[in-house]
């Protein structure tokens, strides 16, 4: 279920909505609303889970236009041991573990509650300006845009911005909105990411322009097809051929050596079109190859096939346009924050 919660920027003021690192002094605001974000955050590509201080499944939190992430799996992803003293208002990080990208349990009933209120009332959080976070004894301390940003609990698990996890990994943090424009499927996402090396983006260009100009032959078929009023079977037999070629050629595009991309599913959507991989839970492909078998047998005539769902595969080819879109919208705001990181 689509939850987006916050569009409080666009473009190269994507940087905002995350926090960024090293703080200016200011008081904690006095206790404040905190929202469930329960938007995806892709590390290198792989979609991570958040566990909270007891290892269970729970959310990340958002207010004034920056997102927090349980400290817990910030350890984790830091290759971190975690003391948290929460009576003391300490928070110690030691290096030297080695980094892990934990998967959450199966979710019980008392987690599933607790992820219901999360969702419905958020939570109400005390912002800790005297709390003292440490990376080895070093002091920790977070800002955004100037202002600074205190960690605060969430029934007993210490929750840290998000964006200073992703830069002390080394890494680029990109908010990427949803496109307002179809297709599309996916929603709004955080992508932290290895910054590419020189080339890399235009690499990922590349492939994009290659996957697009592809699509659209095999879309331009396609609709020849689904036009033609009558036509001879061994004619639509031949068209069928070449589309499923068409998707082939589009697999065969060599992938790019970044996996900023891998979030998009080209690996299973365009590659497994060509191997029946379902769209939606439904094979597609499957459906589209029986079909061709029942015209090429005689024992199916071409309108009975496109009643019979050859028109569905349609769904399949409009997945693969989506993905793309996506993509291009993720490059898009990859590129415009190196600019603002540069």
């Amino acid at each position: 279920m689509k939850r987006t919660l916050y569009r409080l920027c666009t473009g190269l003021a994507c940087a905002a909505l995350l926090g960024a690192l090293a703080a200016a002094p200011a008081a904690a605001p006095a206790t404040v609303h905190a929202a469930a974000y329960l938007q995806s955050v892709y590390v290198d590509g792989l979609d991570t889970d958040m566990l909270n201080a007891q290892g269970r499944t729970t959310y990340l939190f958002s207010y004034s236009g920056s997102v927090y992430m349980p400290a817990d799996t910030a350890a984790c992803w830091l290759g971190c041991g975690l003391n948290v003293d929460q009576s003391a208002g300490t928070a110690a990080f030691t290096t030297g573990g080695q980094v892990s990208f934990p998967e959450a349990p199966r979710l019980s009933q008392e987690d599933g509650a607790r992820l219901d209120r999360y969702f419905e009332q958020g939570a109400e959080v005390q912002p800790l300006a005297g709390f003292s976070v440490t990376v080895d004894g070093a002091p920790w301390t977070f800002s955004s845009g100037g202002t600074a940003l205190y960690p605060f609990f969430v029934d007993g698990t210490l929750y840290i911005p998000l964006r200073a996890v992703g830069e002390r990994m080394g890494k680029t943090v990109t908010w990427v909105p949803e496109l307002t424009t179809e297709p599309h499927y996916k929603d709004e996402l955080i992508s932290i990411d290895t910054p590419p090396a020189a080339g890399q983006v235009q690499e990922m260009e590349t492939y994009l322009d290659q996957m697009e100009a592809v699509y659209w032959q095999t879309d331009a078929k396609w609709q020849e097809l689904m036009g033609a009023e009558d036509p001879e079977i061994p004619w639509v037999l031949s068209m069928m051929d070449e589309i499923e070629a068409s998707l082939r050629e589009m697999a065969a595009v060599p992938a790019p050596s970044s996996h900023y991309l891998d979030k998009y599913d080209f690996a299973g959507g365009v590659d497994g079109i060509s191997s029946g991989y379902p769209v939606g839970g439904h094979h597609y492909l499957s459906d589209y190859r029986y079909l061709y078998q029942c015209m090429e047998s005689g024992t199916m005539s071409y309108a009975a096939a496109k009643d019979a769902g050859l028109t569905d595969f349609s769904r399949s080819l409009i997945m693969e346009h989506a993905r793309i879109n996506d993509a291009r919208n993720g490059l898009a705001c990859l590129s415009a924050q190196l600019a603002l990181d540069a």
